[in-house]
């Protein structure tokens, strides 16, 4: 019996080791959410502590806001006076919401520029940063390198475009109960083909598709979507086509006498196309910043149609620094006084001065009233820190 009883002992203490050496079930990892019921949170991008700019210069800040529900309002104060504020596009406002808002200095010294996002009445813990605003150029520090948040628009430019302070619905027509085409980010630039009598809508060209933009908030007008730059004053005003409410019964044909026959007059010949390299927009001064093997820029080639004929399918080509020939994509066609622009990547990886040069038309494919000015370019000064 004794035996026995040790046996069983033993069995006991072997099922007693194996209970307690079972794994144990790991509690779930939880990952930190922007919580639904509280506050909004937002980044500003830049500018960045400690930037210089000039009185009277113009510049952007760039900033994210999130929040789990919709971020409805984001809001710019400049040493605690509010001036710039920007609604989202939906009434119920982005989960992430990014914007571009231009403020200009009137008077030197130090700025703290401040952002608060706003789900409805619900604010965000305030973000800032200090800029030094200096009377003239030659003040402002060598080695701070120029904002390059936005692209460069030269504001001579014979094409009217508009710069995005939001992202915005491209639609099929003035209205928001039209089609979405795409969506537009904010700080995309594009070429102005058409706009509303009230100018509170406007028509653009961008990666080859043509749509509508809002250009402001309906319920505030003073939040403004877009930002105009170029010549904007010839600017077509599109109308349109009515829509009979009284249904009137076609005239029966009458009955005559066929006139004599006659030859029609010859078809007029279709104009020429001539292709254009308008500007190349960009960084012309570069800074490859320390630590760092290479810096990449982005820049925007417009190309404009100022013939009097269609252009018909045609590529484009950019030498790129060290003298790598890369192609910058093919434009299925331009109609005469069409303009479209075509963005680049640039990787700038020693200092120098460089020559980015477009060619449009490169293969030689359109027949043009000129065939001499179909090049362009522009210098690029990097330097290293």
């Amino acid at each position: 019996m004794r035996p026995r009883l040790l046996v069983v002992l033993l069995l006991l203490m072997l099922s007693a080791c194996n209970l307690t050496a079972q794994p144990q079930t790991d509690e779930p990892i939880i990952v930190p959410t922007i919580n639904p019921g509280g506050k909004p949170v937002v980044s500003i991008t830049a500018p960045k502590q400690g930037d210089e700019v000039v009185v009277g210069t113009q510049m952007f800040v760039t900033a994210n806001a999130r929040d789990a529900v919709g971020v409805t309002r984001v809001q710019l104060l400049a040493n605690d006076q509010i001036v710039k504020t920007i609604s989202s596009e939906s009434p119920s406002g982005q989960t992430n919401f990014d914007v571009l808002l231009d403020y200009t200095p009137r008077s030197e010294g130090q700025v703290t520029l401040q952002l608060i996002a706003y789900r409805g009445a619900i604010a965000s813990d305030p973000v800032s940063v200090t800029i030094n605003v200096r009377r003239n150029q030659a003040q402002v520090t060598a080695t701070v390198p120029r904002q390059t948040s936005v692209p460069i628009i030269d504001p001579n430019d014979p094409t009217c475009r508009l710069l995005t302070n939001v992202g915005l619905r491209l639609r099929s027509g003035p209205s928001v109960n039209t089609q979405q085409i795409l969506l537009l980010n904010a700080g995309t630039v594009a070429p102005i083909i058409g706009r509303t009598g009230a100018n509170d809508w406007f028509q653009v060209q961008y990666g080859g598709r043509i749509g509508w933009v809002a250009a402001h908030n309906p319920a505030n007008t003073s939040e403004k979507y877009v930002a105009l730059y170029g010549n904007c004053f010839n600017v077509p005003v599109f109308v349109p086509t009515a829509t009979p409410t009284t249904f009137i019964p076609p005239t029966p044909f009458p009955t005559f006498t066929p006139p004599p026959t006659f030859t029609p007059p010859a078809t007029a010949t279709p104009g020429r196309a001539d292709l254009i390299v308008t500007t190349i927009s960009g960084d012309t001064n570069v800074t490859i910043p320390s630590g760092s093997t290479e810096v990449v820029k982005q820049y925007a080639v417009t190309i404009s149609n100022l013939g009097t004929g269609p252009s018909g399918s045609f590529s484009n080509r950019i030498v790129l620094p060290g003298g790598l020939d890369a192609d910058l994509g093919v434009v299925s066609n331009l109609d005469p006084g069409v303009t479209i622009v075509l963005t680049v990547n640039v990787t700038f990886n020693a200092a120098g001065t460089y020559e980015l040069r477009v060619t449009t038309d490169s293969n030689n494919n359109v027949t043009e009233v000129s065939e001499v000015n179909n090049m362009g370019s522009i210098l690029v000064n990097v330097t290293k820190q």
